[in-house]
């Protein structure tokens, strides 16, 4: 609970807040890709980040084979 003097906590910036500002300075668009596996998972997925300069991002991701299934002992 505030206090009568005490303004609320701000909340944390968005995680993709730098390359936002980046692509608003520049003019030009970020792009962010790499390979993530969520949690309690095993398959991969590809991830693509588009970050443009006027403020909108896209998110594309994919589907990576499965992974073979593991060799017999």
């Amino acid at each position: 609970m505030t206090g009568r003097h005490r303004k609320p906590p701000e909340p944390p910036p968005p995680e993709h807040a730098a390359a936002l500002r980046h692509a608003a300075g520049t003019g030009r668009p970020v792009v962010e890709e790499g390979v993530v596996v969520f949690d309690a998972s095993t398959v991969p997925y590809a991830y693509r980040t588009v970050h443009r300069p006027d403020g909108r991002c896209e998110r594309y991701v994919e589907r990576l084979d499965p992974p073979p299934p593991p060799l017999p002992p």
